[in-house]
């Protein structure tokens, strides 16, 4: 898995035709207003909670090629009408290169009302594509017509993407037999007076049916419509995603259960069973399996939570299955999952984490987030070890070099993690998340981000001061108190407790931040490298020392000097390069191997703030 995960990284999405690059919200659902999602990576994963606009996000990729809308999901009723008003219409904006195209384009669709005419009813649900929206920020369409942009517009507006779409719902997928056991319905009579009686008098039409020649498979007005078995490859996936010994499958699509369904005829070594016997995730997968096998080169494959009634190990298969789709036939995929086994490994361009922005009510995306950010949205905990979260890769370096010298061996139940989006970033996160996780995790920042007053814990607030509990959090953290991300309480509660709740959290991220957030004693990890190393004769042979440059700045020029390749990669080098020049007897890098050492002996801190006291 590791392999294919790599391969598609060094690749990303070259090669692939009528991708789609991203897709933006201006309005949209629950979604906030702008949100962008980037696909940098062929398998996406979209986590967050539920309600968050996932599954939104995945009908709106669904709606986006030709002849396909978002109506076949999300339609209006006299319960839930149309929201849209002139000002604000629900459309979405998404990216694409047309084959032959040197440059990406962008499609707009909205949802508009459409009148009843002599030939159509009204629908007030009718999704189109439609010319640049200036206020969206679209590009104009160029004035001039060529050979190869022609076929790839309609006068005004870009054609929308010839794709084709496998939507694959696996909280919606029952066989036949699910169907009429839980909402079927029968006419009772002397031989059939139970669900039971039907579905065994049916079974045996079936079954019978299934003896006939292919043209003759009906029953009155019931019919077999479809049979197909699954081929050698399916077959050999859908035993290594189940663990199963499947001689052969039959998927037969009919209507005998009273709905238009299918069944499936398992064969195991020397016997047969139907869906009847077997388990949910059984089905779901043979369907799963066969869509995604099935699928054309090139096609948008969408997964609403593939884990349903799937063990861990058939989650890895089945995630392995896609992955070798994406690589073999170019398929893009892209699915929403609560489940770490879809999520580890990935490279943070995969991942998209949905959050709730707790202002306005809706939804916004984080578009690069590690598995470990992932992790802590759905709430696991991927290891048993303790996790210290730095700014950056020089900084996990540099505090891993430091565990070396100190004991090897503690980094075998120690995780050094890069938490992107710089520190505001990681506070606004994880100190949220840290308050409700019970573990010896630490947040280890650059000292440019001290704070400069006294550090305050909760109880320490007197309840005079609680109306200005978002000042002290700014004071305190640098990120005010409102621009944490609070967990929405939902439920009939009043907006006074819901009030005080959401004090009681405040509360709780200040002690968070007192015992969980440190400081290294000098401003950057860089200032730290270059001053321990920038007397070495390599480094003083080809680098000329400026006091007033920047230290990055330095390592750029290093990096030149080299003859590496100036790129983030190439930098990164040079610093690990320098490192090895360093000065072991630097005071600086004693003292900051000595703070490395105070931060692993900090324990797991029990925090005692007043929402704990409430119970």
């Amino acid at each position: 898995m590791t392999e294919l995960v790599e391969k598609l990284k060094l690749r990303g999405f070259k090669g692939f035709s009528n991708y789609i690059e991203q897709i933006r919200f201006p309005y949209f659902k629950k979604l906030t207003e702008n949100t962008k999602i980037t696909f940098d990576y062929p398998f996406t994963v979209l986590v967050g909670p539920n309600g968050s606009g996932k599954t939104s996000a995945l009908q709106a990729l669904y709606g986006s090629p030709n002849r396909k809308s978002v109506r076949d999901f999300w339609f209006s009723t006299p319960i839930d009408p149309n929201n849209d008003t002139e000002e604000k219409t629900n459309r979405f904006i998404y990216k694409y290169k047309p084959n032959g195209m040197k440059n990406s384009v962008e499609v707009i669709k909205k949802r508009i009302y459409k009148k009843k005419t002599n030939t159509q009813n009204e629908n007030p649900d009718y999704w189109e594509p439609s010319r640049p929206s200036i206020v969206d920020s679209m590009a104009p369409m160029p004035d001039k017509y060529d050979k190869v942009k022609d076929i790839h517009r309609s006068g005004s507006r870009w054609n929308a993407i010839e794709k084709k779409v496998e939507y694959i719902d696996f909280k919606g997928e029952l066989s036949a037999f699910d169907k009429f056991f839980y909402f079927g319905d029968y006419n009772k009579t002397d031989n059939i007076k139970s669900k039971q009686d039907f579905l065994r008098h049916r079974s045996k039409i079936l079954k019978s049916l299934l003896s006939r020649p292919k043209g003759d498979a009906k029953w009155f007005s019931k019919k077999i419509n479809k049979m197909s078995f699954l081929n050698e490859d399916e077959l050999s996936w859908t035993n290594d995603i189940l663990g199963k010994h499947y001689s052969s499958a039959q998927v037969i699509q009919h209507d005998l259960f009273n709905n238009d369904g299918f069944s499936i005829l398992f064969k195991e070594h020397d016997h047969g069973y139907s869906e009847a016997v077997a388990g949910s995730g059984e089905m779901s997968v043979v369907k799963c399996v066969m869509r995604v096998m099935r699928a054309e080169k090139n096609s948008l494959i969408l997964l609403d939570e593939p884990e349903v009634s799937l063990h861990p190990g058939a989650q890895i298969q089945l995630r392995e299955m896609l992955l070798t789709k994406v690589s073999k036939d170019q398929c893009q995929v892209v699915l929403s999952t609560h489940s770490q086994s879809f999520i580890d490994g990935l490279p943070n361009a995969a991942i998209k984490i949905f959050y709730r922005e707790e202002t306005t009510n809706t939804y916004s995306v984080i578009n690069s987030a590690s598995p470990e950010q992932a992790f802590l949205r759905i709430g696991v905990r991927p290891n048993s070890k303790r996790t210290i979260y730095v700014e950056d890769k020089l900084a996990v370096f540099m505090v891993k070099e430091a565990i070396k010298e100190i004991d090897p061996q503690i980094l075998n139940t120690t995780d050094v993690i890069y938490y992107p989006g710089g520190a505001e970033t990681i506070i606004k996160n994880l100190a949220l998340s840290l308050s409700f996780t019970d573990n010896s995790d630490l947040v280890l920042l650059d000292g440019d981000k001290t704070p400069v007053v006294e550090r305050l814990t909760s109880d320490r607030i007197a309840t005079s001061q609680h109306n200005s509990i978002d000042a002290i959090l700014k004071e305190q953290t640098g990120v005010n108190g409102n621009n944490f991300i609070i967990p929405s309480h939902g439920g009939n509660a009043s907006k006074e407790k819901n009030a005080q709740d959401t004090l009681l959290i405040k509360l709780k991220i200040l002690d968070t931040f007192y015992h969980k957030f440190k400081f290294m004693s000098i401003e950057t990890p860089e200032e730290l490298l270059w001053q321990i190393s920038k007397d070495s004769p390599l480094i003083t042979s080809v680098v000329t020392k400026e006091a007033e440059i920047k230290f990055k700045t330095h390592f750029v020029s290093l990096c030149d000097s080299l003859g590496l390749t100036s790129n983030a990669e190439g930098i990164f080098n040079t610093q690990k390069i320098a490192f090895k020049q360093k000065n072991d007897d630097s005071p600086l890098w004693k003292t900051f191997v000595k703070d490395v050492e105070s931060l692993l002996k900090i324990s797991p801190v029990t925090q005692r703030s007043s929402l704990d006291k409430t119970g």
